[in-house]
């Protein structure tokens, strides 16, 4: 498994930032499931994370080998992957420039049938907030107990119900395309990403994500639900992301076994 760890300088963002990027090379530690031309996942960490923690805790590079995915990790800080009123614009560089970087960099295949988005917690959100906004390069969004309902989360943020975030972190973020409006703007798209959407059952973001999942049947947006067992932590994400590759792989999610 070749996992590269770097560090490059984001115009979007004025400054370097770090990047994680597995490649899924052959070897006999792994017996893949496909031996095609590698897929490509962009992979996005959560409000506390950075790009090492899905490295860190969870088996992806097991995972990548077994899909046969490229997982593009970048860093984004706090930023809920939106251009800020600071002038660092996390949103066009996930969404636009750093795809311009990987293409240069690397001889991967970034056709939209070939390149998906993912992530946990506000990965979640950013996964479906790029993954909504830029339709024409993305086949598929993995949403693993994400931030779905952004209004209802700003709200509990705004009455100090959640210590893990202030409001003042709200206040410097554009956020007017949440992934409710988003969604409303896509289902009318006649190649939309086919989209999943995975929650813990004792996740607190549980009827946030009811909320989500409600919005999209109202508005005839398909889409895949699953839910299990699970806290807003890494041991239901590791089983979760698994899902999102099978439905990617468009393997039958109830009968491929899960490692």
């Amino acid at each position: 498994m070749g996992l590269f760890k770097g560090t490059l300088y984001s115009s979007s963002l004025k400054m370097n930032t770090g990047i994680n990027i597995i490649f899924p090379e052959r070897s006999n530690d792994v017996d893949p499931l496909f031996m095609d031309e590698p897929k490509v996942l962009y992979l996005l960490h959560g409000l506390s994370g950075n790009e090492d923690e899905w490295t860190r805790f969870s088996k992806i590079e097991y995972y990548a080998k077994k899909y046969n995915f490229i997982i593009i990790m970048p860093r984004v800080d706090r930023s809920f992957y939106c251009n800020t009123k600071y002038k660092a614009d996390y949103f066009d560089y996930i969404a636009d420039e750093l795809p311009q970087i990987i293409s240069g960099w690397f001889r991967i295949n970034t056709d939209r049938d070939n390149t998906f988005i993912a992530g946990e917690s506000m990965g979640g959100y950013g996964a479906v907030k790029i993954g909504l906004s830029r339709p024409e390069k993305y086949a598929g969004i993995g949403a693993l107990s994400g931030v779905l309902d952004y209004d209802s989360f700003a709200k509990m943020i705004r009455n100090n119900e959640w210590p893990d975030m202030s409001s003042a972190e709200l206040d410097v973020l554009y956020d007017e395309d949440t992934p409710m409006k988003l969604a409303e703007k896509a289902v009318r798209l006649e190649r939309k990403p086919k989209l999943i959407q995975l929650c813990g059952t004792e996740d607190f973001l549980y009827e946030n994500n009811q909320t989500f999942r409600k919005h999209l049947q109202k508005i005839g947006y398909e889409h895949t639900y699953r839910e299990g067992p699970g806290e807003h932590a890494w041991p239901y994400w590791d089983k979760a992301v698994q899902y999102a590759f099978m439905f990617f792989r468009d393997l039958d999610l109830e009968n491929t076994t899960i490692y």
